[in-house]
């Protein structure tokens, strides 16, 4: 007999192209690398189940392009988001030069949601400040995680981090609406 799955959960990573999106999501929901880099068109779906303490979760992660092309798109994949990751190229700066528009952009449709930084490709030399990054956390209230896809750094403790902080949210809430 399959467990009751408490809650459901929508996830939309967010960023620029080829910072390693489809590679964090490829690293936890499949446990696989591929190294050639091919731009996702729109978005890809995928889900998998994820137990945190006795609540089973599933996880419906939205992979969306990061191509300027799809910007207008991307507003509808985040309907009923209820987390984001930002993941950023810790060798390319300038991945993390348009951040506040694509939370902002992402508010829009979902109004204040969880959203955790995700420092990608650390088992490469980092060109970004250890100061700059923690003042950008700061700034959205974001967990900063690094990760590396290739070398399985960190990925399964961000996607907890994420759906501990959804189901906190979850329960809080559910306690404030029952009597």
């Amino acid at each position: 007999m399959t467990e009751h799955v408490a809650y459901l959960w929508k996830l939309v990573f967010l960023g620029e192209g080829g910072v390693g999106k489809t590679s964090l999501v490829g690293r936890y929901v499949y446990d696989s690398f591929e190294g050639d880099y091919l731009a996702t068109i729109g978005a890809a779906m995928h889900t998998k189940p994820v137990k945190v303490d006795d609540t089973l979760c599933k996880l419906v992660i939205w992979d969306i392009a990061g191509q300027d092309d799809f910007a207008q798109l991307r507003k509808a994949y985040y309907q009923n988001a209820s987390g984001a990751f930002f993941v950023f190229d810790t060798t390319r700066p300038a991945t993390l030069q348009r951040i506040d528009e694509w939370i902002e952009a992402l508010n829009a449709v979902t109004g204040k949601i969880p959203i955790v930084l995700l420092e990608n490709k650390v088992d490469l030399e980092s060109r970004i400040e250890r100061a700059e990054l923690e003042k950008i956390a700061k700034k959205f209230d974001m967990k900063l995680i690094q990760t590396s896809a290739k070398e399985d750094t960190n990925v399964e403790e961000a996607f907890l981090e994420m759906t501990r902080e959804i189901l906190e949210k979850s329960r809080l809430r559910k306690r404030i609406v029952e009597p």
